[in-house]
């Protein structure tokens, strides 16, 4: 931290007096655990001038200290983790942390030098569709650390007939405090947000809707304008991210490296959201291959989830490959949780088009299934291994060593499932494993609780296996 001036020395000595004297005096409470907190302060001198002016060096050290704490309660936040500037996530905590004492301190409105790195946390983050909700969250988190960690010290310091009153006054403030930072981040995304897409990054992303729209576009213009060839194969990818774990940069990393499982050479990537990645590869010479036959399944970490579309060819392949990815995401958003998270449009197209007709695609697995399509788990076990039992060919060994389960669990599920169709799984065999397929890729949308005589569970009851 830069040395201080005499004539800051001289405010900060008459600050220190004021926050002792005045009606603010429980702020002179507020000291670091380390010493040498205030050398290690990576924020705007000006900003911790301000502070130790206000309330002291002992506070201002208080608030550097905290702001690492923020900073290590808060890594998970997207707002937080992720940032490319290294330090940056430092700099936004300690300035918050420096504001709530300044707001506790008396000032009201957020000092430029504060403003000016929540404005650099924000720019840099919007690129990765980090959102306001997002950046409010985190807001909303370091008030309750703050609070709690107020509070704490009026405990352990303040006389018993005095910690009340402190404790309102310190709510009050620094609610209002907080409110003031969340007005303030929430237009700053806003303001960055337009300027991001008013950028390079805006064109792109409306020159890549102006090729789906199907209008003509110069396809030599649009490659040097999006650094990609239209002319290519190409497979495209929706990328999103569960709704708490925001941010694309994960999602970049994973669609280069499906893309490139693929056999693609080329890529383009464009955020089209909060937490939300369009992708697509290309390859001069063949298809890409389809995600269904890659040789080894796609690996996703925790809470990303990958759509894809078919290889294909051209500016009008780009469109259908990305039309195609965005039915995926679709049905992937809609069915039941599945461990794989990856939803390829090439393994559910059959699914897509036995189900156009919702309704009737109910009907049949309900008629067909009869009480197999009991929504419940010993029925979905039964229809499991009757599913897997028709996909090996009625091999026991091989159904057996996918599932994991004994031989004679097998034959057990098969012959139960018998009599509950009330025939043999030779019989209408295409009809039944169709409707295992719909049951198994739409789960609730298209099984019932109830069968033609009344509740299943009596029927499922006995299907323990």
């Amino acid at each position: 931290m830069p040395p201080t001036t005499s004539a800051t020395r001289t405010i900060i000595e008459r600050g220190a007096r004021d926050a002792v004297t005045g009606e603010r005096s429980w702020l002179r409470l507020l000291r670091p655990v380390e010493d040498s907190a205030l050398s290690r302060a990576v924020t705007d001198p000006l900003v911790l001038d301000e502070v130790m002016a206000r309330a002291g060096p002992g506070a201002a050290g208080w608030a550097v200290e905290s702001g690492r704490r923020l900073r290590a309660e808060l890594a998970q936040e997207p707002l937080i983790s992720g940032n490319r500037r290294p330090g940056a996530e430092s700099r936004f905590t300690e300035a918050v942390s420096l504001w709530a004492v300044l707001r506790l301190g008396g000032v009201r409105v957020i000092p430029g030098p504060v403003a000016a790195e929540l404005t650099k946390v924000i720019r840099d983050r919007v690129p990765d569709g980090v959102s306001v909700e997002l950046g409010l969250r985190c807001v909303r988190a370091a008030h309750a650390l703050l609070t709690r960690a107020l509070f704490q010290v009026c405990e352990t310091t303040l006389p018993a007939g005095e910690q009340l009153a402190t404790m309102r006054t310190i709510s009050a403030e620094l609610f209002d405090g907080m409110e003031t930072l969340a007005a303030v981040v929430a237009e700053e995304f806003a303001v960055q947000r337009d300027r991001w897409f008013s950028g390079s990054a805006g064109e792109r992303f409306e020159l890549v809707n102006t090729i789906l729209d199907g209008e003509p576009v110069d396809p030599e213009k649009a490659m040097r304008r999006l650094g990609y060839d239209l002319t290519l194969h190409h497979v495209a990818l929706v990328l999103w991210r569960d709704a708490l774990h925001d941010g694309t940069r994960e999602l970049e990393s994973v669609a280069r490296r499906l893309l490139e499982q693929a056999g693609c050479s080329s890529v383009l990537l464009l955020p089209s959201g909060a937490g939300r990645l369009w992708a697509w590869g290309g390859r001069t010479s063949n298809r890409p291959t389809e995600f269904r036959r890659l040789d080894d399944a796609p690996v996703l970490p925790p809470h990303a989830h990958v759509a894809s579309g078919l290889p294909d060819e051209g500016i009008s392949g780009f469109r259908r490959s990305h039309a195609q990815a965005l039915t995926a995401e679709r049905v992937g958003r809609t069915a039941p949780p599945k461990p794989c998270r990856m939803y390829d449009y090439g393994a559910l197209e059959l699914m897509l088009l036995l189900s156009a007709d919702t309704g009737a695609a109910t009907e049949f697995v309900t008629r067909e299934l009869g009480p197999l399509a009991a929504d419940d788990k010993p029925m979905a076990a039964l229809r499991d291994t009757v599913r897997c039992f028709l996909d090996q060919e009625r091999s026991l060994a091989a159904t057996a060593e996918l599932l994991h389960i004994a031989k004679n669990t097998v034959v057990y599920r098969v012959q139960k499932a018998e009599r509950l169709l009330g025939r043999s799984l030779r019989e209408d065999r295409l009809r039944l494993h169709t409707a295992l397929y719909l049951a198994d890729q739409l789960g609730p949308v298209v099984l019932a609780g109830h069968g033609p005589g009344g509740p299943r569970a009596t029927s499922g009851s006995s299907a323990r296996q």
